[in-house]
């Protein structure tokens, strides 16, 4: 079974609504969360009942003019109860009917301006304080969250990203793994004018990280967006088998290391001693997964940006050697 969230920049017109109904029957769809379908409400029954017959629907309209996020879903794999709907972030919490897994899920769809996405960030943080289950959050945050997110265009400043980085930081949440080409968004001007940004995000709090933590978020070909769809595929054949434990030595010198193992350590699980140290070291292994979740997860994804700094450090050189470009250059070498 496989999730999708995915703007679609509109689908008044009769094409592009053809081609999303296409979508879900060729990437095998069971949920699907469609943002920015510029529908008017009178017509949100009988567009969604043409994109996916039989299938449930639920729209913010309540909380939005046009209803900017649409919630649909295969009944005969999921029930679904919406939490919160504002009109910016669509919450529910989603039960697969076949084997009776529960996930929180937050459908983003942020604003333009940094003040509005203000309250956006207050909402996630109020829906963490209430979740219990594993919990994954995605969406078109319209904001970046690290200074290479943006090819050509204005330059990425500090002050765009501390918010939504804040933000990340306040809820623990941690970035899925991904697959496709690191920019979501681009405005598909040609030549020099074109301009690629990393808008569209996963996140998983440590819940969801345990559980679920190998599915890797899909950035597919945008199609007839502008945007890059995002699917998750669930393959429970691959989550059965068992993840060996391995010791990352780069833990050790984080300042919590100590600290997590006295507190595991000085404790008693057993009363006989080889039984008991087996008992602590499976308890610390959940605590070291954890730090790692939260720490030193998605080390390929920091290399791979890297790379793409580097990749763009080296064209401007050729065009211009500064002595400050040429610093930059070492340092990510």
């Amino acid at each position: 079974m496989r999730w999708l969230i995915w703007n679609v920049r509109g689908i008044n017109k009769w094409h592009k609504r053809k081609e999303l109904k296409n979508y879900p029957k060729n990437k095998n769809i069971s949920l699907a969360g469609i943002i920015e379908t510029r529908v008017k409400e009178h017509n949100a029954r009988s567009v969604s009942h043409h994109i996916a017959p039989g299938w449930e629907m639920f729209n913010n309209y309540n909380a939005a003019i046009n209803g900017r996020i649409r919630l649909l879903w295969d009944t005969n794999y999921y029930s679904v109860r919406v939490i919160k709907a504002e009109a910016h972030v669509l919450h529910y919490v989603v039960t697969n009917i076949i084997n009776d897994h529960e996930y929180a899920v937050s459908i983003v769809y942020s604003f333009n301006t940094v003040e509005q996405r203000k309250l956006l960030w207050d909402n996630l943080k109020e829906i963490e304080q209430m979740t219990f289950i594993p919990w994954v959050i995605g969406g078109d945050f319209n904001a970046v969250l690290q200074l290479q997110d943006r090819m050509h265009g204005n330059l990425v400043t500090k002050a765009e990203t501390q918010d939504f980085s804040k933000c990340i930081q306040d809820l623990k949440v941690s970035e899925l793994t991904w697959e496709g080409d690191y920019y979501t968004w681009s405005n598909k001007q040609g030549g020099g004018d074109r301009i690629w940004s990393k808008i569209d995000r996963m996140f998983g709090d440590y819940k969801w990280m345990m559980q679920w933590g190998h599915i890797s978020t899909v950035y597919e070909l945008p199609f007839i967006s502008d945007h890059a769809p995002m699917t998750l595929t669930f393959n429970d054949q691959h989550r059965s088998r068992k993840i060996p434990f391995k010791f990352f030595n780069i833990w050790a010198e984080h300042e919590r290391f100590n600290y997590e193992v006295q507190q595991i350590w000085k404790q008693s699980f057993h009363r006989q001693k080889m039984q008991n140290v087996w008992m602590k070291i499976k308890a610390l292994r959940l605590v070291l997964r954890k730090l790692n979740v939260e720490e030193f997860k998605f080390i390929r994804q920091k290399i791979e940006i890297a790379r793409i700094e580097l990749e763009h450090g080296q064209k401007s050189i050729d065009t211009s050697s500064s002595s400050e470009l040429l610093l930059q250059e070492k340092e990510l070498i």
